[in-house]
């Protein structure tokens, strides 16, 4: 955490997170042009002098709001291969949905910040360095085909929520299990 210490009195932890989560809010909804240290104020409720020993600035926020938003578990080793495909699916729309918001996936998409775009990329390649570490250990323990790109695998589950997107607004109902069949399938020890 970026936060300074200081004269003054003791930080409150209930005021850390109203703060927080206001700018978890802005970002969510409205990208990051919506996260300024004006609006966690009134979202939050705290002055902004309040943010300023906390943070020294907007990018500071930013910065503090996406290792929030960027970061989680990974499935355990030992669920079978369906599971672990639907697992990461659902954690790709928890983070494009859920925790950017599509105001922040567009921001990444255009660069129309492009601070804030490489930060975005940052994060999540550092995420998915891990995530095809993961996909190796798997091919290596035979769970998943030889063949397998772990590279291609993790940007098609991206690729994939990303073009139901584009197409219907919204994921239809089905999307997630016919993605989950498809990538099993092709991803299963024997398959060619």
């Amino acid at each position: 955490m970026s936060h300074r210490t200081g004269p003054g009195r003791p930080r409150q932890p209930t005021t850390d997170r109203r703060i927080m989560n206001a700018a978890l809010e802005l970002l969510r909804e409205g990208g990051p042009t919506a996260l300024t240290i004006e609006g966690v104020a009134a979202r939050s409720g705290a002055a902004r002098t309040t943010i300023y020993r906390r943070y020294r600035n907007r990018d500071e926020l930013v910065s503090e709001a996406l290792d929030h938003v960027i970061d989680g578990p990974f499935p355990p080793a030992e669920l079978p291969l369906r599971s672990k495909v639907r697992w990461v699916l659902e954690q790709v729309v928890y983070l494009l949905e859920e925790s950017l918001g599509r105001g922040s996936v567009a921001a990444v998409l255009t660069g129309s910040d492009a601070q804030f775009a490489a930060a975005v990329r940052q994060r999540i390649e550092n995420r998915l360095a891990t995530l095809r570490e993961l996909v190796a250990e798997d091919i290596a323990a035979g769970r998943v085909r030889e063949a397998a790109d772990p590279s291609a695998l993790v940007s098609l589950l991206f690729g994939a929520y990303l073009g139901e997107v584009l197409r219907h607004g919204e994921p239809e109902e089905s999307w997630m299990d016919g993605v989950t069949d498809l990538l099993v399938q092709a991803l299963a020890p024997g398959a060619s």
